[in-house]
C-alpha cells in the first residue's frame, strides 16, 4: 500500500459528559493532514443533548458517521465502532481529548513501511484544567518487531516488573491503530461483562495474539485531565477487577510465551487499578505497613505529593486511622485544588513540615524521578523518601 491508500476509522465513544468537548476532539479528528480516514461516533445511550450535538457534528464532513445505541459501557461502544468500520485500521479517541493534526499522517507512514497488526504513537500530553501541560511520559523506544521477537525485545519493556507502573508501551488503547481485522478479533474476545479496565484488558489480548507491532516515539495525543472532576470510589471494583485479572490470566495460559512474567506483570496492572480506585480495600488488608511502601510502618508521619487519584485514594483511606498520622498533602498544582476547598499546598512547603516520610504518590515513574530529584536537591533526605516496594506485588496481598 501507498500513502493515501490506507484507510483509517477513528472510533470516539460518547458519554453524557461529551457536550462541553466533543467539538474539538472531532474537528482534531476530520481536521488531520491525513485525509483518507472516517470519524465514527458511537452514542452509547447518552442524553439528548449529546445526542443531539452528534448529529449536528455529523452534518459538518461526510466522513462522520454518527451510530446511536442503548448504553453498554465503553466495551460494547468500542466493539460496535470496530464492527462498523470500513477502514484498513482502527483508531480511538476519547471524546474529551485531542489530538496533534499529523498523528495520523505520521503513523500510516510507518503502516506503509511495515505493514504491522499494531503501531503506537507511544508519547502524549496530559493537559490540565488551568492551562498547564505535561509531558506524561517519555518512551523512546522504537522500532518493528515479529512475533518471534516478542518474548525479548518487546514484553520486558510492556509493564515493566522492576518499576512501578513503568511501560514503554501506554496502556491505553488511543496511541495505537490496529488493523480492522485484527480489531475484529480481539474485541470478540472480551465480553460486555468487563466494565473497568477494558483498555488493558483489549491491549494484553493484542500482545498476545499479534504477529507484529510498530512504534514510534512521537507525541501526539492529548488527554484531558480535568482537576475540577470529582474521584469517585467504585464500590465493586473488587469483584470487577477480579473478572480482569482471571480473563487477562486465562489469554496468558493459551499463549506460548513466558508465563510467569506475563502473570507479574498482570499483578501488577490490578495492583495498580485498585491503588486508584479502591486503594482502601488494600490498606485494610496489610497490617504491618502502608502498602505499597513497605518501609512505611505504624506510626509513621506522612507527607502526600501528589494530590491526584494516587494521592487522594491514599489520603481518604488513611485520613482517620490512628497508626498513621498524614502531616499534609503537596502538589504543584495545589491552586487549582485551592479553589475546589482541599487543603493542598505548594511543594515549596516541603521543608516546612515535619514528617517521617514523603510519599511520592504519582503514576508516571520519570515525574516521580523528577520529583524525587528535586526533593533532595531542597533538602529532603534520601532515606525520607518512602519507595514503592514491587515485591509486595505479589498473590499473597491481592484481595481475591
Amino acid at each position: 500500500m501507498e500513502d493515501g491508500e490506507i484507510k483509517i476509522s477513528v472510533i470516539v465513544p460518547v458519554y453524557n459528559e461529551c457536550r462541553e468537548y466533543l467539538e474539538d476532539c472531532v474537528f482534531s479528528i476530520y481536521n488531520q493532514a491525513y485525509k483518507n480516514l472516517e470519524v465514527i461516533l458511537v452514542d452509547d445511550g447518552s442524553s439528548s443533548n449529546c445526542c443531539d450535538l452528534c448529529d449536528d457534528i455529523g452534518k459538518i464532513d461526510k466522513r462522520i458517521k454518527v451510530i446511536h445505541k442503548e448504553n453498554g459501557g465503553s466495551q460494547s461502544a468500542r466493539r460496535r465502532g470496530i464492527e462498523e468500520a470500513t477502514g484498513d485500521y482502527v483508531a480511538f479517541v476519547d471524546s474529551d481529548d485531542w489530538i496533534e493534526l499529523n498523528l495520523y499522517e505520521k503513523m500510516v507512514k510507518v503502516i506503509v513501511k511495515d505493514q504491522p497488526d499494531m503501531v503506537v504513537a507511544s508519547n502524549y500530553y496530559r493537559n490540565y484544567a488551568d492551562g498547564t501541560v505535561l509531558n506524561a511520559t517519555d518512551n523512546k523506544r522504537e522500532g518493528f518487531w515479529k512475533d518471534s521477537d516478542f518474548e525479548k525485545e518487546v514484553f520486558p519493556y510492556f509493564i515493566k516488573t522492576e518499576t512501578y507502573f513503568d511501560t514503554e508501551f501506554p496502556i491505553a488503547m488511543w496511541p495505537y491503530l490496529f488493523k480492522t481485522k485484527f480489531a475484529r478479533i480481539i474485541t470478540r474476545k472480551i465480553s460486555d461483562d468487563i466494565k473497568t479496565a477494558e483498555d488493558y484488558a483489549f491491549l494484553m489480548y493484542s500482545f498476545l495474539n499479534a504477529k507484529s507491532l510498530s512504534a514510534i516515539s512521537y507525541r501526539g495525543y492529548h488527554y484531558r485531565s480535568n482537576a475540577n472532576s470529582k474521584t469517585h470510589t467504585i464500590t465493586n471494583v473488587k469483584k470487577l477487577l477480579y473478572s480482569v485479572y482471571q480473563l487477562v490470566n486465562n489469554a496468558i495460559a493459551q499463549s506460548s510465551y513466558n508465563q510467569e512474567m506475563l502473570k507479574r506483570k498482570n499483578r501488577i496492572v490490578i495492583f495498580h487499578a485498585l491503588i486508584v480506585r479502591n486503594y482502601k480495600i488494600l490498606f485494610e488488608l496489610e497490617q504491618n505497613f502502608l502498602f505499597p511502601f513497605s518501609n512505611v510502618t505504624k506510626g509513621s508521619k506522612i507527607l502526600i505529593y501528589g494530590a491526584g487519584k494516587f494521592g487522594k485514594e491514599i489520603y481518604n483511606a488513611i485520613k482517620d486511622d490512628p497508626d498513621f498520622e498524614i502531616i499534609g498533602i503537596v502538589d504543584r498544582n495545589w491552586k487549582l485544588f485551592k479553589e475546589q476547598g482541599i487543603n493542598v499546598n505548594s511543594p515549596e512547603e516541603v521543608l516546612k513540615k515535619k514528617f517521617d516520610y514523603v510519599i511520592i504518590a504519582i503514576t508516571y515513574v520519570h515525574v516521580r524521578r523528577q520529583i524525587k530529584q528535586t526533593l533532595i536537591n531542597v533538602g529532603v533526605p534520601g532515606e525520607k523518601i518512602a519507595e514503592i516496594d514491587m515485591d509486595v506485588f505479589d498473590e499473597n496481598h491481592l484481595p481475591f
